[in-house]
């Protein structure tokens, strides 16, 4: 099989075992790329990467001088390095070692021994991925020129078409990790990986609108959208956090029932109540009659101070079980009232396996 046109003209192979950085090279083949370099020090692929540019990365488990996971971490928080990607080769299958380089950010996993055919997709979507606002980058670069030339209704018209979409990245997040959940990883990396670029893209755009807005002597709404800009990068930092935390969970509880609802927890005890509601939300797609969601769904919008959300998500936590006393507990505290629904007499309702945040 041979791509064409050339896709890549530099790409890296960091492995420290000779044989599969000679077979990966024989697979780049294909792909017609210009320059192919190995290196067996991560430390000495880094320095590489800062001081050319490079198409994409082929990284095996084991370096000379760290593992993977360090590798791929280093090159994700270098802003100078994050848009490169890294697609994995190797021997390690174990759930957790996926899991690993999905939390730092990889942009494929290709396990050997690998067919060609498996190679060749798995790399030409690690491309893919990391051009998928290609055509939104390009309207950004024609509204900056727009200020240039002084046109600044027209660049914030086209500003404002590319932020019309903002949610699509917290729905990117959501749907990567509802994938982790069904061990679809290559759906999660894309998923996960798309999020990331729509982000930048967004807080580009706030950052667009704000030059707009000054080069109109419109201080004001610069400042405003220099917030948002701001605000984006915050949310994206947050959604990170959250994902690895979420990987976490998938790691070393691997029998909770329902995760987004022991992430739930987590996030409302560290004090991110919105993130905590937004999770719980997730897991009620999962278990939609769970009573303990709905509790503590009902806890987090009372000490955000929503009473009123409290009280519709205690009702609905006894309205699955009117036996669950800690619920009937935070009714009474909501109302000054007891439920109206006495307990379930007889047989009592079988107990759900689920986290109730306590």
């Amino acid at each position: 099989m041979d791509f064409s046109p050339i896709l890549f003209d530099t790409v890296i192979i960091v492995s420290k075992n000779e044989d599969n950085a000679r077979r990966d090279r024989r697979s780049l083949a294909s792909f017609r790329p210009q320059r192919v370099e190995t290196f067996a020090s991560g430390e000495k692929a880094l320095a590489f990467l800062l001081a050319n540019r490079v198409d994409m990365v082929l990284l095996d488990s084991q370096l000379d001088d760290m593992d993977a996971t360090q590798f791929l971490r280093l090159t994700r928080r270098d802003m100078r390095l994050k848009d490169v990607p890294v697609v994995m080769v190797t021997a390690h299958t174990s759930r957790e070692k996926v899991l690993d380089a999905i939390a730092q950010g990889c942009a494929g996993y290709i396990l050997r021994p690998y067919s060609e055919d498996t190679f060749a997709k798995h790399v030409l979507r690690g491309c893919q991925v990391e051009r998928v606002t290609e055509i939104e980058q390009q309207q950004i670069a024609d509204a900056r020129d727009m200020i240039a030339a002084g046109n600044f209704d027209d660049a914030i018209e086209a500003f404002e078409e590319i932020i019309s979409e903002q949610n699509m990245a917290q729905k990117y997040y959501d749907m990567g990790c509802r994938c982790l959940v069904r061990q679809k990883y290559g759906q999660a990396i894309i998923a996960f990986k798309k999020a990331i670029k729509l982000n930048d893209l967004f807080a580009e755009a706030y950052k667009g609108l704000a030059d707009a807005y000054k080069g109109k002597g419109e201080i004001d709404e610069f400042k405003r959208y220099l917030q948002k800009a701001a605000e984006v990068h915050a949310q994206f930092n947050r959604l990170e956090e959250t994902k690895e935390l979420f990987i976490e969970i998938l790691k070393y509880d691997a029998l909770t029932p329902n995760p987004f609802n022991s992430l739930g927890v987590k996030l409302r005890k560290s004090g991110d109540l919105a993130g905590a509601l937004h999770a719980y939300t997730q897991a009620l797609t999962l278990t939609p009659t769970d009573e303990n969601i709905h509790f503590n769904m009902s806890k987090a919008f009372y000490f955000m101070g929503n009473i009123e959300s409290a009280k519709t998500s205690v009702e609905q936590a006894l309205e699955c079980n009117p036996s669950f006393e800690e619920g009937r507990k935070l009714y009474r505290k909501l109302y000054n009232r007891e439920y109206p629904r006495p307990a379930t007499t007889g047989a009592a309702r079988p107990p759900v396996d689920s986290v109730r945040d306590d």
